[in-house]
């Protein structure tokens, strides 16, 4: 049977509820960035407690990736996704009632659950398009990745005014309301009734026996894991470093989150039509050179204007990986979605901490920023031709 009569040609209203749903999601996820200032000074924590906190929300939205991505090709994104938003509302909600940092550690935790959000949307949206058209719609559904602008822009004027515990149950309620619109108006792509549903010891099959699989993974380490530390440790650098207000760093912070998420749809684009391994390579260049220079004592414009390249490159690149990850696992594109994304969020988890510490047993940004220049050498390393070439290099140059 040819690819035209097994795949459906695309369904635009599950492509924009799906991304509206992994927005508020990842808004949600992200809340503890912009309103860290308060909690430092309320709990009076250091910066590498206040690191841990931070990536304490990724660290369960990375790892429940994994098992997310799996359990969406079995039951279906409608099913799985609509779990997520009533669990996410409740566990936000329960966050808005914090009274000490212990308390916030385990809401953070618990939050960080719809932080697997991602692994939910791109089987679910991925099933409704043909492979010529995935890497535009994936990029379109990664475009939710602006949700956190939404937190880094609302949460201070929020706290401001309410009280940051406010803020937690503000961003709480779309969520249950997002979970009765998805189920009620989307639908799971029609599948063959001849087509046995693989079991969860099939599914794990493809982690051991695709090398690619794991390749995809280091990439979107560096890719995403730098989106999301950037995301969540930029505000509290340009207070420190700059001394500006948090309002101010959460709105310059909502720009890189934007040009990050928006350019997702371009990177799906540019992932349909030309070789991902060279963009890959090109886009990793540009961040590394970036991270060379933020050493340098530059003004905050300039500043500014080199975080909002680095989050464009990072948006691109991000579209690109998961383009071709559908490509190239269209019978898998939950699992080994699930997969790489928790690689990527355990980047995301990672980071903020190590550059936390940094600064607090250096008491500057500069190693920081050379410790994140060392990942993108190491990323560069496992990109030469001779090293895909034991997994699918064919497949990674994909045109």
């Amino acid at each position: 049977m040819s690819e035209s009569l097994q795949t459906p040609n695309g369904n635009t209203k599950v492509m924009i509820l799906a991304t509206t749903a992994f927005a508020l999601c990842f808004a949600g996820w992200t809340l503890f960035a912009p309103l860290a200032i308060y909690f430092k000074e309320e709990f009076n924590l250091s910066s590498t407690s206040v690191g841990l906190l931070l990536a304490m929300p990724v660290l369960l939205g990375s790892l429940a990736k994994i098992p997310m991505g799996i359990v969406t090709d079995k039951f279906g994104g409608r099913l799985v996704f609509t779990i997520m938003l009533l669990f996410g509302f409740a566990s936000l909600l329960l966050t808005g009632f914090a009274n000490s940092y212990g308390f916030l550690l385990v809401g953070g935790l618990f939050f960080g659950l719809i932080g697997s959000s991602f692994s939910i949307g791109i089987p679910h949206v991925s099933e409704w398009y043909p492979k010529k058209k995935q890497g535009l719609a994936l990029g379109v559904y990664g475009v939710g990745n602006a949700g956190t602008a939404i937190s880094g822009f609302g949460a201070p004027f929020i706290a401001e005014s309410l009280g940051w515990h406010k803020a937690f149950i503000i961003y709480a309620i779309p969520l249950l309301l997002m979970a009765f619109v998805y189920w009620f108006f989307t639908s799971n792509a029609p599948r063959p009734a001849n087509v046995k549903v693989p079991t969860l010891r099939e599914k794990l099959k493809i982690y051991k026996s695709s090398g690619l699989a794991w390749v995809f993974c280091l990439i979107y380490f560096m890719f995403f894991g730098f989106f999301v530390c950037f995301s969540i440790w930029l505000p509290s650098y340009l207070i420190d470093f700059y001394g500006i207000s948090p309002v101010k760093a959460g709105s310059y912070t909502s720009i890189f989150v934007f040009l990050s998420s928006f350019t997702r749809i371009l990177g799906g684009y540019l992932g349909d039509k030309f070789n991902g391994r060279k963009l890959i390579i090109a886009l990793t260049l540009v961040v590394l050179v970036i991270t060379v220079f933020l050493n340098l004592n530059v003004s905050l414009v300039t500043s500014l204007v080199v975080f909002y390249i680095m989050g464009t490159c990072l948006g691109i690149g991000n579209g690109v990986v998961y383009k071709l990850v559908a490509e190239n696992f269209p019978k898998d594109t939950g699992s080994v979605g699930g997969l790489v994304g928790a690689a990527g969020g355990l980047g995301g988890f990672f980071l903020p901490i190590i550059l936390g510490t940094i600064k607090d047993y250096t008491d500057n940004y500069y190693l920081g920023f050379i410790f994140v220049s060392l990942v993108c050498l190491m990323c560069l390393s496992f990109m030469e031709e001779k090293t895909l070439s034991n997994t699918n290099k064919q497949a990674l140059g994909t045109t």
